[in-house]
């Protein structure tokens, strides 16, 4: 029996989804997503041989609003579509499992999730917002983004292309080509923050560090740090030095994703 998982999580206060640790034992002191599950399912399940998989390997600070996970079991003792209710008194606040259901046999959350949308939020100012540390980058500056520069610069992206510029690690990459569907910059209306922007990137795929490269990027594009132009010729280059800073990961969001049925 193979079973699915729909979360979200608050990635403050995690090392990512991934445990990292050698033999797949958590370090308590870099608690992540994918060990605070596992051990909330065994308790549940009464099962210590469940292990979930998560569709993505979302960094260290990183958040999901839609997250698919999932694990196999020979039972269930709890029906499999009040697992996501009767979790949640085993779960912190920060991680929520909206729902449950059996998947098709063989369906693995990773090989199966066929596209992502991620969202990138940043707002500009002179000082910053202290309730939204952890939520959004910060970018200090006394001027208005560029956004026209910075849609520019971000369709030069869509398409398929070898992505190796814009790879934090190229070591554990099997290729560097992705196809991105959508990547464009819009204002959020928040009146509480009016400065405040959304990155929005569609792929079929990402690369480490891919998205947070792409929005330290086009954000240099927005404050003139280099054009549209020479965000085309990075890619083209292949070579990471070209691209701009990686965007910090408290930005990032896992918005959807879409999977194989």
């Amino acid at each position: 029996m193979t079973v699915r998982l729909f979360l979200r999580y608050d990635g403050r206060g995690f090392s990512g989804w991934q445990i990292q640790n050698v033999g797949g034992n958590e370090n308590p002191l870099k608690p992540t997503v994918q060990g605070t599950l596992n051990r909330a399912l065994r308790e549940l399940l009464k099962d210590d041989t469940i292990k979930v998989t998560g569709c993505s390997r979302t960094d260290a600070g990183v958040h999901a609003l839609d997250y698919c996970a999932s694990f196999d079991a020979e039972k269930s003792i709890v029906p499999v579509d009040k697992i996501a209710l009767a979790i949640r008194p085993l779960l912190p606040e920060t991680i929520t499992v909206y729902r449950s259901e059996t998947a098709p046999d063989g369906f693995n959350a990773r090989r199966d999730t066929v596209r992502k949308t991620y969202k990138y939020l940043f707002y500009c100012g002179e000082s910053s917002v202290p309730s939204f540390d952890g939520n959004a980058w910060f970018v200090k500056t006394g001027e208005f983004p560029d956004l026209e520069a910075m849609n520019r610069a971000a369709e030069m992206l869509i398409g398929s292309h070898d992505f190796s510029a814009f790879c934090g690690d190229l070591k554990n990459a099997k290729t560097t080509l992705r196809t991105l569907f959508e990547c464009s910059v819009a204002p959020v209306r928040f009146n509480l923050l009016p400065d405040l922007y959304e990155i929005t990137v569609i792929g079929d795929g990402f690369l480490y560090n891919m998205v947070r490269i792409i929005a330290g990027t086009l954000v240099g594009a927005g404050l003139h740090k280099i054009t549209p132009e020479e965000v085309k010729q990075a890619l083209e280059s292949k070579e990471r030095k070209n691209a701009g800073i990686t965007a910090p990961p408290q930005g990032l969001y896992l918005a959807k994703v879409y999977i194989k049925e």
